[in-house]
């Protein structure tokens, strides 16, 4: 079985992906979970991997939760291990999460999580035969789509366009390595049978494997309830116009802004700049001024939440993916 882990940022079409990739016989696409980062975040050390400290790391992430996978019996298949390691313990989990799903073992197991990219070296050396999926999607619509959504924290994502673009940036920064395969958001939304059918090939499904099944659990069914409302698309035809949709919403200072952080990233990705040229210095100002400020002002309410709250500052530090 190979492990095809998928890299992305949120609101880039994933879950778009993932649904028409688990139609196929030969690939099982799992349901978002962060349980991997977790622990790659928690046990840096391989060695202080521990059944009791595992198992409350994983049960205590909402998304693992919706994988019902029994917590005895994992326990249970973990302690008769021995000594964990990441690649043993990461194999029992996806084991039973494919008998729940009544799943035999597929050709290709599609893991999609979030933050896989901060952690792409390391999943390098506990998969050396692993593929990564790298998906793509125009900045500027990311930071549009994430607009007043509500995660499942209950927090709204970015609405502010420096972090949003400075995300974006460091997101290509950390997946800018060789070997991984390539796809645009928009190419899929373009012609979806095409740019599926290329990513099956590079994952090396066979002609079996391709085939439609029927009997595959339809993928929307399987996001849990407390993540269907940011999924409402999914399970419905593509629709190409939401790739655009941006263009009208920003407002042409917001576009601007946006483009004048990340306008090499995002020609280098195929993607055109579009900012008018007749913002008027006092809009143009007035959005930098506004947003800048709004921007330090996330920096304190996070240190402030990390540090008392969540109490996570050094390990966000340590993994440099403190926002």
């Amino acid at each position: 079985m190979i492990h095809a882990f998928l890299l992305y940022d949120s609101r880039s079409g994933s879950t778009l992906l993932s649904s028409l990739l688990n139609r196929h016989a030969g690939v099982v696409v799992a349901q978002e979970s962060h349980f991997i980062s977790l622990v790659l975040e928690n046990f840096s050390d391989e060695q202080s991997l521990n059944v009791d400290g595992v198992l409350g790391l994983l049960y205590g992430e909402p998304r693992f939760v919706e994988w019902n996978v029994d917590q005895d019996i994992l326990r249970v298949k973990l302690q008769d291990l021995g000594q964990l390691t990441y690649r043993a313990l990461f194999d029992a989990v996806f084991f039973e999460y494919l008998k729940v799903r009544g799943e035999g073992e597929p050709e290709v197991l599609v893991v999609k999580g979030a933050r896989h990219d901060f952690h792409l070296k390391k999943l390098k050396e506990i998969y050396s035969d692993a593929r990564f999926i790298c998906l793509l999607r125009d900045g500027r619509a990311v930071f549009n789509s994430k607009l007043d959504m509500v995660s499942m924290t209950g927090m709204k994502m970015s609405n502010n366009v420096f972090q949003a673009a400075y995300d974006w940036k460091k997101m290509l920064r950390r997946t800018s390595g060789e070997g991984l395969i390539r796809l645009r958001f928009e190419d899929l939304l373009a012609d979806p049978e095409r740019e599926v059918s290329r990513l099956l090939d590079e994952l090396g499904v066979s002609p079996a494997g391709k085939e439609i099944n029927s009997a595959q659990q339809d993928y929307y069914r399987l996001i849990g309830k407390k993540q269907k409302h940011l999924h409402k698309n999914v399970g419905r035809d593509p629709d190409r116009k939401i790739a655009v949709k941006w263009k009208d919403r920003l407002s042409p200072a917001q576009i601007q802004l946006y483009e004048l952080i990340c306008a090499r990233e995002l020609l280098r990705n195929g993607y055109e700049l579009q900012a008018p040229g007749n913002v008027s210095f006092k809009e143009s100002s007035g959005m930098i001024l506004g947003q800048g400020l709004h921007w330090l002002w996330l920096k304190v309410r996070n240190f402030f939440c990390y540090t008392f709250i969540d109490r996570s500052l050094l390990r966000k530090l340590k993994e440099k993916r403190f926002e």
